[in-house]
Formats: C-alpha cells, structure tokens, sequence
C-alpha cells in the first residue's frame, strides 16, 4: 500500500470553528489522493455547548473516506475556575488540559505506515504547538478571522513585547479619536477595538501568547481570499509589524471555506425553508447573531418594535442567553411569548416567522433572502458574501466590531447599525428600535451602492476557489509544502 502524508488537524471545540477545520479537511482530501488526515476531537460538555459535540458525530458518521479519520480526546475534568469569566477563558482552559493526551497519541495511537507532514492548529489552540515542536512536526495554524484581525493581533504583540507598549491605553483613547493600523486601509475608531485585545487580563490571559503562537508557525492559513482583503494581505506580505528577530510566517488564503456539513435534520429544517418558499423575492430580513449570539430582553423588544413600524417580512432567530454561567453557550426559549412584547407573534404572523437556530447557509442561499442583520461573525460574514446578500451590522463579541468596521467602510457590503456593540461592556447603551429600523430599512433598498457590491464581492469570492483563481492556487502551494515536507 502507497504511504500517504499524513496531516493531524486540531480544531477549536466551539460550533464556527470545527465546522471551519473540518471543511479544511474536506479540501486537503479532495484536492490530493497523497493525504491523510486525522482529526483530533475536544468536545465541549453538554451543559456549556449542546451543538458542536453532535455536529462532529454526525460529520463523523457520514464520512466514508478512508483517508480521513477521527479520534475523540479525553474528556477534561472542568473546575470551577474554568467557568468563572467567559466561553473563551473555558475554551482556553480545555485546551491545555489535552497536551498530555496529544502527546500520548503521538507515542501511541498513530499508525505507522504514514509519514505525518503537518500538524494544523486552530488559531485558539496555539497552546498545543508546543506538543508538535517536541516531535519535529511542521505546524500550521488556521486563522478562522479575517487577514485584517491577523495584521491587528500580530501588531499588537510586537507594540506589547518589542515596544514595551500598553496596548490597553488604546481603550483609552478618546471615543471620537481615530487610529491607524497596518492591516486597515482606513483609520479605525477607537471603540470598534476588540475587548479581547484592549482588555488587560483578556489580552494578557490568552490573546498575546496566540498571536506569539502565530509567529512560530511555518504558515498561517486564513480563511478570506485575495479580492476580499487586498489591503490586509499586502500589509502582511510587506513585512508589516515585521520582529527584527523571524521573519513572519507564510500566509496561505485559501477562503471562502463554508461550512457545508448539516447540524440538523431535514425535518428541523423544512418548517423555515418551506415558509421563505412562500415569500416573494428578496423581501425577508434575516436576523441572526450566530451560535454564540444573544441578547437580553430589552434589546430584544426594541427589534421587535422596529419591524413592527417597518412592516417587512422577517425570519428572526432568537436564541435565549445563558442562564446559569459566564462560559455557557446560548439555548432555545420553550416559548417566544415570554420575551417578545405581548401580541406581537399575532399581529406579525403574515409577514414574520421567529425561529431558535436556523440552518444559516441554506437561509441565506434562498432566492427570498434579501438582507442580512448580523453579528458579522467571520464565517456568517463569508457565507454571506457567497450569496451576494447584503449585510446590516450589529457586533457583539470576539473581533466582530472590527469586522463590521472593516464591512462598512472598507469593503462596502454594508449599512450600519451599529459598529461598537459589545455584550461585554457593563456600560453598553441599548440600540433604539429608531436606529434598527433606519438600518434595515437602509439594508433592504432595492437598488443600492451596497447591494451592488454585495453581488460583485460573490461573483470574487466564487471566483477565487475555481481553477487558477487566488485562493485555489494558494490551496495548491499549501498542499505541495506538505507533500515536500513528507519527502524529508
């Protein structure tokens, strides 16, 4: 039998990033006979995250390549400290307690026939590089934010550790102040900062060692592609916050890589699908803020509000936030009555439909999508841009402010609601139903600059993964390196 090169791949347990990783699996295969790949698998207890451990299973079950294999780790024994800040600190700390089980899997479990070539690690699970180092495997990271948030955190880094610089004054700065950034074209306010890079204990805690991470790394592979994030990726390119002591990693933007896996039944699906069957073209706003998205109920009183006065049609999924601790994962209301005002499923039934999850890509494929409110999560962001569906911004946590900063004002495929929205911020102001619907309303004009660029950025994005476009061709050098680095 042929040896065939074999890469190990590590995904981050949360619902966008697995589903990221293992798409990327799904390409390596498809795009070369000479791969293997095995899949090591953290889940996430059920009462933190009852999606993701089920969508691996179901990806699981109904891979039939046997050139792709799946190895669930360890559970990990959660103390209470892992639960005492947010979703990102319990991820975090998941993450270090599977070194010692890595590392067993690396003495023990491998077959030996394959020549292992790479070892690809979420961009939250920099941690287990150092497992990697120990036995002499190549490491790659996969950045599932855009290329402009890899310039800002690799920036950061270099201000913190070769400049000695606070990057925490930037919080600091006056709301009205405007900063400039290598990897952003246009100055960016000071509040769309993320709080995981402006927040001391979150930048210190986790954000500084994995862009230090990023740095070790043979190559970066990002999930955008080259039309999307021109001004980013020739920064990177041009040594931008360049160490005096290693040159930066080669950066491989293989995007768009969409999550094509289902998570549901066909029967959880049919309900939504069959209702956008009957609405009219372009005219349903989608409201989603993601698999980590919620908001609290005043806030979400005043959306209902605002598509009340506007009287469009709407599929709204609204997740309840979670109830009994800082790391827990949103979940399903049993009944919308006990948190949206009182009539308003009644008096909205012809042209609204309120849902808990929804099957995203699917929805936003949908000829009666026409709009987009979102948390411009990066994956929401991609699958978005695929369908040429214009998007409404409205931040919520990670690096999602930058991200619809980058949207609005860089890219042009959206309006504003709001770019500085942040859960986490105990002085967050409410976002008035005036200001939601003027953003809607904004979003679903017919013939607009914004929609415009919408269906140019999806006929790109398309465009990049066919044969000979931008990111096929990058996809082909990644995959040539790993076949150079079995023949070591």
């Amino acid at each position: 039998m042929e040896k065939l090169a074999e890469v190990i791949v590590i995904p981050s347990p949360a619902m966008g990033h697995v589903a990221q990783m293992l798409e990327l699996a799904k390409l390596f295969l498809s795009r070369s006979h000479q791969l293997s790949i095995t899949v090591l698998i953290m889940k996430l207890p059920d009462y933190i995250d009852a999606v993701s451990g089920p969508f691996v299973d179901s990806v699981a079950a109904s891979s039939s390549s046997g050139r792709l294999r799946f190895f669930e780790l360890p559970a990990a024994d959660p103390t209470p400290e892992w639960s005492s800040k947010t979703r990102g600190h319990f991820v975090y700390r998941l993450v270090q307690s599977q070194k010692s089980h890595i590392r067993e899997f690396l003495i023990s479990q491998r077959p030996g026939n394959n020549k292992l070539t790479g070892f690809v690690v979420d961009m939250l699970c920099t941690p287990l590089m150092d497992v990697a180092d120990e036995f002499g495997i190549p490491i790659y990271v996969l950045f599932t934010s855009p290329a402009a948030f890899l310039g800002l955190m690799l920036h950061f880094q270099f201000l913190e550790d070769e400049c000695c610089q606070d990057v925490s004054n930037f919080n600091n700065t006056h709301s009205s102040s405007l900063l400039s950034f290598p990897s952003y074209a246009c100055p960016i306010p000071s509040t769309v900062l993320p709080m995981v890079l402006v927040d001391r204990d979150t930048w210190l805690g986790r954000f500084l060692d994995f862009a230090r991470g990023y740095r070790k790394a043979k190559g970066i592979i990002i999930n955008t592609f080259a039309e999307l994030e021109i001004h980013a990726l020739d920064a990177y390119n041009n040594n931008m916050s360049r160490s005096e002591q290693e040159p930066l990693p080669l950066i491989y933007p293989i995007g768009p890589i969409l999550n094509q896996s289902k998570s549901r039944s066909e029967s959880e699906e049919a309900e939504t699908i069959n209702w956008l069957d009957e609405q009219p073209l372009n005219s349903v706003v989608l409201i989603c803020f993601g698999s980590q998205g919620s908001l609290q109920a005043e806030q979400v009183k005043e959306i209902a509000i605002a598509l009340e006065n506007i009287g469009c049609r709407f599929l709204w999924s609204l997740r309840r936030p979670p109830q009994s601790n800082n790391a827990q994962f949103p979940g399903e209301y049993t009944t919308y009555s006990e948190i949206l005002p009182q009539g308003f499923l009644g008096r909205t039934e012809k042209k609204g439909k309120v849902v808990g999850w929804v099957p995203q890509l699917k929805v936003l494929s949908h000829e009666a999508i026409g709009g987009f409110v979102s948390h411009c999560g990066w994956n929401s962001i991609l699958e978005s841009i695929w369908f040429g569906v214009p998007i409404a911004t409205w931040p919520l946590h990670s690096e999602q402010q930058v991200n619809a900063f980058q949207l609005v004002k860089e890219v042009g495929v959206a309006v504003e609601i709001t770019l500085d929205y942040c859960e986490r911020n105990k002085d967050q102001s409410m976002i008035t139903a005036e200001a939601i619907k003027k953003g809607i309303m904004k979003l679903m004009e017919t013939n607009s600059p914004v929609r415009d660029k919408a269906k140019e950025m999806k006929e790109k994005s398309r465009g990049s993964i066919m044969e000979g476009g931008s990111s096929y061709l990058s996809l082909g050098k990644l995959i040539d390196e790993l076949l150079n680095n079995a023949a070591l």
